[in-house]
């Protein structure tokens, strides 16, 4: 199309541009003569909207065009190879189909964002956000060989039609230029627009702006690489480098200019209209190479992995420091609160630590969790403790290792198994009990964890083998009972007991001799009539989980053995055990 004028009269909807009938392929350019960053696209038809078009741009005067969006009443049918729905990503090319529906059959829109609100954007203002959107050209093409006339039995019909007519009232590009923004609310005239436009056309420097005479004249005059150069030693250019876009004066100075506002942390910035626009037309400053681990428009934010110690000026080279998490057990490898917000729960440092750790640092498991590492999303796995072996509470385990703190009488990693000679996992204090089996009648003091029951001898029945199968007897065994609390005792102590009422004792006399370790005990046998063989027997409880280490008992006989006596082959090391 050429020669298209957009006035922006009071009633811009008098007047549109039409098609020629019976073409199939329409485009619509138009020439920005400058890079501008685009942000919104909305088209008003005055007929039928297209069933099938698309919005492409260029970012270097109309040689390469990248398209933005695909519009179609059937996706699949009009670009087979486009995928269809919405945007994941803010630079995904879709084809979508809310604004190619037969209605509304007037003024109806097509609109396009290129910051899409659905889409999280860290930073909208970074250069890979500003590249997206900027561009020197725009074009709107009707996609080809698809039937547009609606108006045929009221659906979308593939094949020849006798008339299309495409006829857009209005189209409104929202762009951040800067026309507007030089001269307040009025409309700026044609041909300071157009300066403006060379200039940014032909001028690569960081400032927009055109030398002072050149503003509002009529004719457009480009200014030179030098000239741009020149702007930069201009008072006024800062005005458009900086903050505020106000019209520029050959008399102002750089101290009455609203120049870059970095918090010191920055020497240089850049104008950006969406900025401009956003802050309600305050300042379009973006400050560029934020120093000192800071960031944002104003180098007024700490980077990730820092945060602003609320005790400095934000001027500070200092205000911000490192944060001191744990990336093991922290979420986002170690990210803390940048800034106090108490609207928001957010304290300037505060780690946040994953799900089943805690500590200022998020270094360690919370109680009942162990094994901290990087990998687990969590952060720490749960301990898994039998409650009936643990003491205390049952859940809680070693924090590295994840071993379980167990009762006296229990032993495993979960702390679910009884010690050898004990069974019976419960509540209980010592968790277990112990074998208590038969001297006599079982082979060990071994038993079954679960029952109980010990390992009997033939015919020999009963959880202890205790007693004896039916059709059989036994007899009692010969023996003497030498008790400890009457014996010679060093290291040692008495400790005498009251015989239990609900099941017999486990002891004889008065009670047990007391040992500790490295003493020993002393006992006067005196009643053995005559030489024979014997075994000695040594009955005790232990105080403690572990076995004894090593225990020594000595024979002291009152006089060498006889050689005719039936023990006459002992020799001294057998009184050694």
């Amino acid at each position: 199309i050429e020669n298209v004028v957009t006035s922006f009269a009071p009633r811009p909807k008098k007047a549109w541009w039409q098609s020629e009938n019976g073409v199939e392929h329409v485009s619509i350019q138009l020439d920005l003569e400058a890079e501008f960053h685009f942000t919104h696209l909305i088209m008003t038809f005055k007929t039928f909207r297209p069933a099938a078009m698309l919005v492409e741009r260029s970012a270097n005067f109309g040689r390469t065009w990248k398209v933005y969006r695909y519009f179609a009443y059937d996706c699949p049918a009009s670009f087979p190879h486009i995928p269809h729905g919405p945007p994941r990503r803010i630079d995904d090319v879709v084809c979508e189909s809310r604004y190619s529906d037969i209605e509304p059959s007037t003024e109806g829109e097509v609109i396009y964002r290129v910051l899409d609100p659905a889409i999280p954007i860290q930073d909208p203002y970074s250069p890979a956000i500003q590249s997206d959107h900027a561009g020197h050209k725009m074009q709107w093409v009707n996609h080809p060989g698809l039937n547009l006339d609606w108006e045929q039995e009221g659906r979308n019909l593939q094949g020849r039609a006798a008339g299309k007519l495409y006829a857009p009232p209005s189209v409104e590009v929202l762009c951040p230029g800067l026309c507007s923004a030089l001269v307040g609310s009025q409309p700026a005239s044609a041909g300071a627009c157009r300066a403006l436009a060379h200039t940014q056309a032909d001028c690569t420097a960081t400032c927009m702006g055109v030398e002072p005479p050149q503003l509002h004249t009529a004719q457009p005059s480009r200014v030179q690489p030098r000239a741009c150069e020149r702007n930069h030693a201009q008072p006024w250019a800062n005005t458009l480098c900086c903050g505020k876009p106000q019209q520029p004066s050959l008399d102002s100075s750089p101290a009455q200019s609203p120049c870059c506002d970095c918090n010191e942390h920055s020497r240089r910035c850049h104008f950006d209209m969406a900025v401009f626009l956003s802050t309600g037309n305050t300042s379009g400053a973006v400050c560029d190479g934020c120093q000192h681990n800071t960031m944002g428009r104003r180098c007024h934010l700490c980077k990730p992995f820092y945060y602003k110690d609320p005790t400095k000026d934000l001027r500070d080279p200092m205000v911000c420091r490192a944060c001191d998490c744990d990336p093991e057990g922290s979420l986002d490898g170690g990210l803390c609160d940048g800034a106090d917000d108490p609207a928001r729960g957010l304290i300037a440092g505060q780690c946040r630590c994953k799900e089943h750790v805690a500590g200022p640092r998020c270094d360690r498991c919370k109680p009942g969790f162990f094994g901290l590492s990087t990998e687990n999303p969590r952060g720490c796995q749960r301990c898994h403790c039998d409650p009936r072996g643990t003491v205390a509470d049952g859940s809680r385990c070693d924090p590295v290792s994840g071993e379980c703190f167990c009762k006296r009488l229990v032993t495993g990693r979960n702390c679910n198994q009884c010690l050898p000679e004990h069974w019976g996992l419960s509540h209980d204090l010592q968790g277990c009990r112990p074998c208590d089996c038969d001297v006599g009648g079982a082979r060990n003091n071994l038993c079954a964890m679960e029952t109980g029951q010990c390992q009997c001898r033939s015919h020999v029945m009963g959880r202890q083998c205790e007693q004896v199968e039916p059709g059989f007897y036994r007899i009692n065994l010969d023996h003497y009972t030498y008790e400890a609390e009457d014996a010679r005792l060093h290291q040692g102590s008495v400790v005498e007991r009251e015989p239990p009422m609900d099941h017999p004792p486990s002891w004889t006399g008065t009670g047990f001799a007391r040992m500790l370790e490295g003493g020993w005990v002393e006992f006067h046998v005196s009643d053995v009539p005559f030489s024979t063989e014997y075994d000695v027997v040594i009955r005790y409880e232990p105080q403690h989980p572990e076995a004894w280490q090593e225990v020594r008992l000595s024979v002291l006989r009152p006089s060498p053995v006889s050689a005719s006596s039936p023990c006459g082959n002992t020799i001294p090391a057998d009184d050694q055990l």
